[in-house]
């Protein structure tokens, strides 16, 4: 009985946190950033290869509100929950690389966050 109850307590605390930051667009197409946010505020060359999108952007995500459980042998398991916060995540802006300016949006892609 000891056995099974120290088994069912012994859940791992440890929580990550699953949100998006702007270095994780890094590598897709700007058209999805410009389908999700819109037209860009601004666009301009930065050099013959790379091209600059300014969105400043804010996303606010909830994290948290997972389960975890403590054992305490006289009564048993408890079960909590951890507490619920905002994170921001603010993105100004994307650099893509463009070889020329005839390359479609959907091929450009985002090689650097501002």
């Amino acid at each position: 009985m000891g056995m099974a109850l120290g088994a069912a307590g012994c859940v791992s605390t440890t929580h990550e946190t699953v949100t998006v930051s702007c270095t994780d667009y890094i590598g897709r197409p700007i058209s999805e950033r410009i389908a999700a946010l819109g037209p860009p505020q601004a666009t301009y060359r930065i050099n013959p290869t790379e091209i600059g999108y300014v969105f400043d952007t804010k996303e606010t995500a909830f994290v948290g509100g997972h389960t975890y459980y403590t054992v305490n042998y006289m009564v048993g398991a408890d079960k909590h929950r951890t507490p619920i916060r905002p994170v921001t995540t603010r993105c100004r802006g994307f650099v893509v690389q463009a070889p020329s300016a005839a390359t479609p949006v959907s091929q450009r892609i985002i090689v650097d966050v501002l």
